[in-house]
């Protein structure tokens, strides 16, 4: 009670620069707060976006360097391959082994490997038949319908990616 006569007894200025300093800081209070959560909300989804950009480009930068990686392997094993292959057509064409025993390594080579943990690498003619399968059922099977033979048939030589089940 005391507050309110020693309020009654200021002079009509001072009530009212008390008045207008309570309003002035309440206005500024509330408006304070209002900018700070526009500002804050706009600052998370600022940085949720630009998180979610950079998870986005680390995201194709590691499929990039996986496919690239196993793209460089493949290309790597198959002319390593073509390399062993061609030696041992050498020494069954100067005679120093059978032809035959050539090719029965140059098979046994080429049927051992393993592409990753399922896959596998067969030998297969340019009209599209396997000719050597680690699974023998299949050996003579012509899968040329499938359109990345057709594809592989069509360019003979170099790198072709497909998708397929092994």
């Amino acid at each position: 009670m005391n507050l309110l006569l020693l309020i009654r007894n200021f002079k009509i200025r001072y009530k009212l620069l008390f008045i207008f300093s309570f309003t002035f800081i309440l206005i500024m209070g509330l408006s304070t707060l209002t900018i700070y959560f526009i500002v804050k909300q706009n600052v998370e989804s600022s940085i949720e976006s630009e998180l979610q950009n950079s998870t986005q480009a680390i995201l194709n930068n590691v499929k990039t360097s996986v496919s690239a990686s196993i793209k460089n392997h493949l290309r790597a094993t198959a002319e390593k391959n073509y390399e062993i292959i061609t030696h041992l057509y050498d020494l069954g064409k100067s005679g120093e082994i059978p032809l035959e025993t050539a090719q029965e390594r140059a098979v046994d080579i080429i049927l051992c490997q393993t592409v990753g943990i399922k896959g596998y690498i067969c030998l297969m003619d340019s009209s599209g038949r396997l000719l050597k399968h680690p699974k023998k059922t299949l050996e003579g099977l012509d899968i040329s319908d499938h359109e990345f033979v057709q594809e592989m048939i069509a360019k003979k030589n170099g790198y072709i990616e497909y998708q397929w089940q092994n």
